[in-house]
């Protein structure tokens, strides 16, 4: 069910990347299908560094911001800033827009910034892989900026959604 959502969402992504072109923001609010309806497991801090998928934070979860990055081969990958509401959390998902055929990947990674401090974090980089699809761990929202980024290997540049 989870691999159609992202076949779905990536064909309509792709349309509009072709359309706005490689590195423009996609202003799409789309939502994340959880593995079931169950309750999140946790919320702000006691979520810090848990796969949104296992602490049930994907459902109902939306898109802040997101920019579609070419990967090897000019192949487009959805980089996106994902918060979820109900786990108070923030991270980032990159998406092979040319799914099913996954057979290249891009790293992604997401950043936060202390408001009050400005002490900057980072999660471990993921890539999309053969899954076509990965997440990083999650980040607490509460008195952070966050954003999703990822490194263009045909560019050979790092790219970031702006701080939200």
């Amino acid at each position: 069910m989870q691999r159609k959502l992202f076949t779905t969402a990536g064909v309509a992504i792709a349309a509009l990347a072709a359309v706005i072109g490689a590195s423009a923001p996609v202003s799409a609010q789309t939502s994340e299908a959880s593995s079931g309806s169950a309750s999140p497991t946790c919320y702000g801090e006691t979520c810090e560094g848990l796969s949104p998928i296992s602490a049930n934070c994907t459902s109902g979860s939306v898109s802040l911001a997101n920019i579609v990055l070419l990967g090897a081969g000019a192949r487009e990958f959805l980089v996106d800033h994902r918060y979820s509401a109900s786990c108070g959390t923030t991270w980032t998902r990159v998406t092979d827009i040319n799914q099913p055929d996954c057979y290249y990947s891009l790293t992604a990674w997401h950043e936060g910034i202390n408001n009050s401090t400005g002490v900057r974090t980072r999660t471990a980089s993921v890539s999309s892989g053969d899954a076509c699809s990965a997440s990083t761990t999650t980040m607490s929202k509460a008195g952070r900026s966050t954003r999703a980024c990822g490194h263009s290997s045909w560019e050979g540049l790092d790219h970031c959604t702006p701080w939200k």
